[in-house]
């Protein structure tokens, strides 16, 4: 595949600075990763980060904006005003400087020792992630096989997937964004690979493993995202919660993941709390529906008793559990209103997060409606009857 030049204009001039800054000072500086793959299939790239064979010292002392962030992978953040570019050294594999590690103990638990540029494009996990593209002569530089990938519309890993999910297996929950969110196929030896290993997710770090599985949902192709975690058997492994009903009936969650998808596409990101309350729509619907609601004498104990057991396991910060039991609480009062036909009280309009509450009740006002087959003109017509106060 012969790659494009990618216009300039596309790339954002702090990106350009940094680049031509150290190029200028003598080092080699590329675009890497997600923004070149982005870049390349016409989207408009969430970050710019580059590649470098200055170390993170070296990259201090050429920008006053610079901080060094983290301690298993350490990085450069030249700040901009509200944007960050963040750059990193080339990296080699550092299993291969591990002395002290098990023979048969692949999982990365360091991952800062310097190598060249391609030794840091093969440490990557998928090879469409795995391309450099240098600015000046406007070329791709591609070790690893990512512009064919591309071509193909392909998720791969680079090199040996059963060595590099056992390396860092939240590349598992990687693969299934990527496929989701990109509409790629994910090759045969990889899926396979997906299936053996999906079980070694417990030894990742919970938090990672929280963090990703709010990026498949708030990423624009959550339904999707759903759909291949059943179909290679991960849904078990994350959420295992949820994964019998899940299993069973995944159309008690796909409504509402439908409409978040739908809500990212027009902009809207979901907060964390909002998505708890997603995932036990169905746990939770006597709060919601308007003849039970009325007969939950402990809302708050129910909302522990469901929310609980992941929260607790995945370690979910107390703001975004707080956050959740707030708009739940919120729903309770506003079904109430509805009900009753009457405006929604100023005192609840004033209320913390209510612009998110209302929300939430709109979506979850639009799943009931359509499992009732009522009209999608009808319900935007009843949502935007309801009468707020002046």
């Amino acid at each position: 595949m012969s790659a494009p030049v990618i216009p300039l204009d596309q790339i954002i001039p702090e990106a350009q600075k940094v680049i031509r800054h150290l190029t200028r000072s003598g080092h080699k500086a590329y675009l890497v990763g997600g923004c070149v793959r982005d870049l390349l299939l016409g989207r408009s790239p969430k970050d710019f980060d580059i590649a470098t064979d200055a170390t993170p010292s070296e990259v201090r002392e050429l920008f006053r904006n610079c901080r060094i962030i983290g301690r298993r992978f350490r990085l450069a953040h030249i700040i901009f005003g509200n944007k960050i570019i963040e750059t990193a050294t080339f990296r080699a594999n550092p299993r291969e400087e591990d002395e002290n590690a098990p023979g048969d103990e692949l999982y990365i638990h360091r991952d800062n020792v310097f190598g060249t540029a391609e030794e840091d494009a093969r440490r990557r996990d998928f090879t469409m992630n795995g391309l450099f593209y240098d600015v000046e002569p406007g070329q791709v530089i591609d070790y690893v096989g990512g512009l064919h990938d591309i071509k193909q519309r392909s998720v791969r890993t680079i090199g040996d997937p059963n060595i590099r999910f056992r390396e860092d297996p939240v590349r598992l929950l990687r693969a299934v964004k990527f496929a989701a969110r990109l509409g790629f196929d994910i090759e045969d030896q990889t899926y396979r690979a997906m299936i053996t290993h999906r079980a070694d997710l417990q030894k990742s770090a919970v938090p990672r493993v929280l963090e990703e599985i709010y990026r498949l949902l708030r990423g624009g192709a959550a339904v999707e995202s759903l759909v291949l975690l059943r179909e290679v058997g991960l849904l078990t492994e994350l959420l295992p919660e949820l994964a019998g009903r899940l299993e069973e009936r995944p159309q008690t969650l796909e409504p509402y993941l439908h409409l978040v998808d739908q809500g990212v596409a027009a902009g809207e990101v979901p907060s964390s709390g909002l998505l708890l309350v997603l995932l036990f729509a169905a746990e939770l619907q006597a709060l919601f529906d308007e003849e039970t609601a009325a007969r939950v004498r402990d809302p708050l104990a129910l909302v522990d008793e469901v929310l609980g057991p992941l929260c607790a396991r995945l370690r979910v910060a107390r703001r975004d559990v707080e956050r959740a039991k707030l708009l739940l609480l919120a729903q309770r009062r506003l079904f109430q209103v509805r009900k009753k036909g009457g405006k929604i009280p100023t005192s609840l309009l004033h209320r913390e997060g209510f612009t998110e509450a209302l929300a939430l009740h709109g979506l979850l006002y639009r799943v009931a409606r359509q499992a009732e087959g009522a009209a999608p003109s009808q319900i935007e017509a009843e949502l935007s009857a309801w009468p707020l106060p002046r």
